[in-house]
């Protein structure tokens, strides 16, 4: 898995903890003495934390290290969208109308 993968998967799993901590980026980030934009960057898979961060993540979500790197059901998710990508790129236009319509009405 390359090094954007990993990251953009990461940043998935921060927002979803961040998010179920009832914690906006801004908190967060006071939290983690970072600014707020280093958030955004982390949970968009643009940036990486330091170590210390990593820590201070850890704490704050009551789990260790390694449980913020678990995201086999977040890379499923990015699997499927890359397989419906797939899809829409080898469709003909009424496939692809049908598709958008189908998931327009989900």
């Amino acid at each position: 898995m390359d090094d954007g993968v990993v990251r953009k998967l990461f940043g998935k799993k921060i927002k979803m903890l961040r998010e179920k901590a009832n914690l906006s980026q801004e908190e967060l980030s006071v939290k983690l003495d970072i600014t707020q934009r280093q958030i955004s960057m982390i949970e968009r898979g643009l940036s990486f934390p330091k170590f210390k961060t990593l820590n201070k993540l850890s704490d704050i979500f009551n789990c260790k290290i390694q449980d913020l790197f678990d995201n086999d059901y977040l890379q499923d998710d990015l699997i499927l969208k890359n397989l419906l990508k797939l899809i829409i790129d080898n469709s003909d236009y009424q496939k692809t109308r049908t598709l958008y319509l189908i998931a327009k009405n989900l």
